[in-house]
């Protein structure tokens, strides 16, 4: 009977793949890879000679059934592994997984590095129970309104870091003021592991010279979201002391400002002066 391996390789640092995950590979008929010239330099740093064969997201589709199928008719140890931790997390390998275990065929875990526990293990944040997003959506529409409909607690995300400043600018303007950790480059030469307000880890990326380096992980603790009344509420209440501020003679841009300087949230107040601007139906 042929049998499916899901092996976990290292997220940079090469002592990290196990014993057990070495040896794996070097005894697998077959290892298949997210993409072949990131896995044939980890196997040529530890000369495992296993022949590769490419199985990434764009080809997962048609290629897992027929793996499967070759799996039924030969003796196969086949090890799946990804480009870097663990395969089947925000990375291909689910669908080639769900179709071994409907044929049949013997599925183990050779457990190691992910970069989502390895970020929890360094945050310091104390829930036990949290959310795994993977990647955010790219469009901008998209990605506020997957923003808005976190639920309350903790919630873990995957970036790339050439979108994660559009990732924390969208985060700066759902949540400024929630709790965030970030960490980067984990277990990599630049390591490094940030915490503070969303706001404030926003501003500090975007005052840095040149692009984002590293793969990231962003762990958001989101607190408990105001009922839509309370929503509505807090909007009318806005848009009352912007005209009970120009009552007293402030023009609207004037009031926005006070109100900003009062403690109000930029983006809230802003709204608020819009929808009245649409209510009075000129300009302000």
């Amino acid at each position: 009977m042929s049998t499916l391996y899901v092996v976990a390789t290292p997220l940079g640092n090469l002592e990290d793949l196990s014993p057990r995950a070495r040896r794996v590979l070097m005894e697998a008929d077959l290892i298949l890879a997210e993409d072949t010239r990131v896995t044939r330099r980890l196997l040529n740093a530890f000369q495992i000679e296993t022949k590769l064969e490419s199985h990434h997201l764009h080809n997962e589709r048609g290629s897992a059934p027929r793996l499967i199928a070759r799996m039924q008719r030969e003796r196969l140890r086949v090890a799946l592994v990804s480009d870097a931790g663990t395969p089947a997390i925000s990375d291909p390998g689910a669908r080639l997984v769900r179709l071994a275990h409907e044929a049949g065929i013997q599925v183990f875990a050779i457990p190691g590095p992910s970069a989502l526990t390895a970020a929890l293990s360094v945050s310091g944040c104390e829930q036990t129970a949290f959310t795994f997003h993977g990647f955010a959506p790219r469009k901008q529409g998209e990605l506020l309104a997957f923003l808005r409909a976190l639920p309350p607690g903790l919630s873990v995300l995957y970036e790339a870091p050439h979108r994660v400043l559009a990732l924390l600018r969208a985060l700066a303007e759902v949540y400024p003021d929630c709790p965030l950790t970030i960490c980067r480059e984990l277990t990599k030469l630049h390591e490094q592991t940030l915490t503070g307000s969303v706001a404030q880890l926003r501003a500090r990326f975007e005052a840095q010279e040149g692009p984002p380096r590293g793969e990231f992980v962003l762990l958001l603790q989101v607190g408990e979201q105001p009922a839509p009344l309370a929503l509505e509420e807090a909007a009318l209440g806005l848009e009352a002391r912007l005209v009970d501020l120009m009552a007293q003679g402030l023009t609207l841009r004037e009031a926005q400002a006070q109100l900003v300087d009062g403690g109000q949230r930029k983006n809230a107040v802003y709204a608020a002066a819009l929808r009245l601007k649409e209510l009075v139906g000129q300009q302000l």
